[in-house]
Formats: C-alpha cells, structure tokens, sequence
C-alpha cells in the first residue's frame, strides 16, 4: 500500500503538521499551493523546511498567495508539480496546476481560465497513458462542494470542472476556498478540498488493491 498526505492553504502556518498521525510514515506530502499569505521566497523556504522535518519527500506548487517567484524556487527545492506530469509511483501518474484564476483581491498569481486550460491540457499529455492519476489544482473545480464562499456563492475554475469531467482522473487535490473544507464526485473523480491547514484540514491519498482513493481528514 502507498499513502501521501494532501495539504495547502497554509499561509505561513505549518504547526498542525505535527498532529498528523500519518505524517513521517507516507510516501509523500502534497501541497496544492498557498504556502505563504502574499509572501516572498524566503518564507516559502521557511515552510517547506519545517515540512521537511516531518517528511522529506515533497511535491509542490504555489498558490494565487504565492505567485511566480515562489513556484520558481519550488522547483529548486521541492519536486514541483506545476504544469507537470510524471509517475509518483509504479502505474500512478501526478499532475498539477497551481495558482488561480482572478480573485477580487489582486494577488500575485492570478491568471485566466483559458491559461488554466492550457495549462491543464498540455500536462495532461505526459501522464494520460497512466493507470491511475491524481490531480492538483490549487483552484477548485467550479460549481461543486469545494467552491463555495461564505457569501453562498460558486466561485471555482470553469477550466478544472470541464478537464475533470473530460478526462475522468482518479481523485483530485484541491484548495483556496478555505471555507469550503469538503468532498465530491464528479463523475468517476473522487475530490477533496482540505481547507486550511491551521484549521487542522489535510487529505490522506491511498493506493491499495489497485483503487486509488482520497479521504478528507480533520485533525
């Protein structure tokens, strides 16, 4: 059996990582993105190295919080998952698109839904022969349970929702919509939204008997 932890949205806040109980013993960690609160390269640094203490194995990618400087040295320091498309393990391909699509607030990694979708499209390409896929994005898919603002309002990526419902991945890593801490099916993907990793969030990927699954957990 192979298990990775899912988290994201951590804004410069990484301490309930040590009350994970999974944490030094999975294969991996996942973040989607929002390592840092509109932070610079040193503070992304700063988490990714407390991470690391609890687990070396890191995939990552920035968040809209984040912007590109952050994603550039990810790459650097982590094995970066934006815009790429590889084998986490034996039959099991990982993709990811970080960042999101225009917020009301002007943040560093803001870009269009049609960049989504290019994005998305053109790594797709490098794992789509795979058996199984796990799927990142920091932007949740729109007009789910994992999209929704305090306001009642679906403010997700049209980009995402259509990729996933094109091309059916396994299960689906996403975030930024701290508020909107869930589970949903579209289709045959099976998605998670975490939350906030300071509001104890995080998902436990599993790969057992051949059935890639994702379960939400709250510390």
């Amino acid at each position: 059996m192979n298990q990775w932890i899912g988290i994201g949205d951590i804004h410069n806040d990484v301490s309930k990582i040590n009350y994970i109980p999974e944490i030094k013993e999975v294969d991996g960690i996942i973040i989607h993105g929002d390592i840092t609160f509109m932070g610079d390269r040193k503070q992304a640094a700063s988490m990714i190295s407390q991470i690391e203490q609890k687990n070396s194995t890191i995939y990552a990618q920035a968040g809209n919080m984040d912007g590109t400087d952050v994603q550039a040295d990810l790459s650097k320091t982590t094995t970066s998952i934006h815009c790429k498309g590889f084998e986490l393990s034996p039959g099991i391909g990982i993709m990811g698109v970080g960042m999101s699509t225009p917020t009301p607030f002007q943040t560093p990694g803001e870009f269009s839904d049609d960049q989504m979708e290019k994005w998305l499209e053109e790594t797709w390409k490098h794992i789509q022969h795979m058996d199984h896929i796990v799927l990142v994005t920091h932007d949740p898919p729109y007009g789910t349970n994992l999209d929704i603002t305090s306001d009642g309002v679906h403010v997700g990526s049209r980009a995402v929702l259509n990729f996933i419902e094109k091309h059916q991945p396994d299960i689906l890593l996403c975030g930024h919509i701290h508020e909107s801490r869930n589970e949903d099916n579209i289709g045959r993907t099976k998605a998670v939204n975490p939350g906030m990793l300071a509001d104890g969030g995080y998902a436990l990927i599993q790969y057992d008997n051949n059935i890639l699954d994702i379960m939400l957990k709250i510390i």
